[in-house]
């Protein structure tokens, strides 16, 4: 596959990206009345909590907080400031190691990960407060590096690995339920894509049929119950996936799955400008995915099989397209980094055939 971005200016991207995300975290941090972004009532209710205003917790991130506060180790403008630099760092770091093949490094790909992460744009609205997505990203992160860890290794270390990924994932439940189902789910889904990853268009038809046979039988009310709690908005489809025939509900969920996931409902100029630097990407990445099915490695399956179902969950719980921008981020990495690691199969593999006939 011929390569016609340097490694160089990739690298200069990524220097670039990393001041430019460091002047908008400075100005929005110093400037906070010209936050294009809105309020941030779940950080004050964070801080709330961290700071002893508040009795219950929602999820376990106050917790963690006012864990800190009476150990004399909280401080909102610090956190904050710990979250958005572990963003720029940390979290390029471990998305690499995710991506990388063992044993191998091309340096175009390593530079075009740390790119990608610290470019991301959503990222960036989510390290100007106390919000638990940073650490929770960088947990996921960590949970599929174990996973991958666990299928690069032998059978007593991979039994290891992966009750370390089962920990990791009771933690995320404390964080975010859905994202900890997605990855106690996937491994088990995992077994029979892996084994079947050819016939793709089987698994497409069986999805929609077993979406229809679940929901007919009430097992997604729960999602839709929080579905239609969201107030209709211009932000909001609008698009209730209850009391409907199964060409209707299938209609529907692919509207859903279109606006949403692919943001096509572009409402406003902010959301035009996210599908131009976050869809858009995301959508080539997809394409390209479906195009290189040969190239999948077991990783990628597992990947994509948390893909389908993580992504499944929000999109049938979620109606707003603004709480949309949020949810994706996972599914976007996921994509982001199948695409990488089948790229680089696809090099390696291309290296390997060139030299076998070289020997020859």
């Amino acid at each position: 596959m011929k390569v016609t971005i340097s490694e160089n200016r990739i690298w200069s991207f990524v220097i670039v990206a990393f001041l430019v995300k460091i002047i908008f975290f400075l100005y929005l941090k110093w400037f906070p009345e010209s936050n294009l972004f809105g309020g941030g009532n779940d950080a004050d209710y964070y801080n709330g909590y961290a700071l002893g205003y508040y009795k219950n917790a929602t999820n376990y991130w106050p917790v963690i907080l006012r864990f800190l506060n009476e150990n004399g180790l909280y401080d909102r403008e610090k956190i904050t400031l710990i979250l958005f630099a572990a963003s720029i760092t940390l979290m390029p770091y471990l998305y690499y190691k995710v991506i990388k093949i063992q044993g191998e490094e091309i340096k175009l790909v390593k530079a075009g990960s740390i790119f990608l992460v610290i470019f991301y744009p959503s990222l960036l609205i989510y390290t100007l407060d106390v919000y638990r997505d940073i650490f929770m990203f960088i947990i996921l992160l960590l949970s599929f590096l174990t996973y991958k860890k666990m299928l690069e290794t032998n059978k007593l270390r991979s039994n290891f690995y992966f009750l370390i990924y089962l920990g990791l994932a009771y933690f995320i439940s404390l964080l975010r339920e859905y994202l900890a189902f997605a990855l106690i789910l996937s491994p088990f889904i995992y077994l029979l894509l892996a084994k079947t990853k050819k016939y793709i268009k089987s698994w497409i038809v069986a999805y929609f049929v077993t979406l229809l046979l679940v929901s007919n039988y009430g097992g997604l009310n729960a999602l839709f119950e929080y579905r239609e709690g969201f107030d209709l908005g211009g932000t909001t489809l609008g698009i209730r996936l209850t009391n409907h025939n199964p060409i209707i509900f299938v209609f529907y969920y692919f509207y859903s799955f279109l606006a949403q996931l692919f943001g096509l409902f572009l409402v406003n100029i902010t959301a035009i400008i996210t599908f131009i630097f976050e869809s858009l990407p995301f959508t080539l990445a997809f394409i390209y995915l479906l195009k290189n099915v040969e190239f999948m490695s077991k990783f990628v399956i597992f990947l994509l099989t948390f893909f389908v179902i993580y992504t499944s969950i929000w999109l049938l719980g979620n109606d707003n397209l603004g709480t949309a921008t949020r949810l994706r981020i996972p599914s976007y990495l996921v994509i982001f980094a199948c695409m990488f690691i089948v790229y680089q199969t696809k090099i390696i593999m291309s290296l390997e055939s060139i030299k076998k006939n070289y020997d020859e």
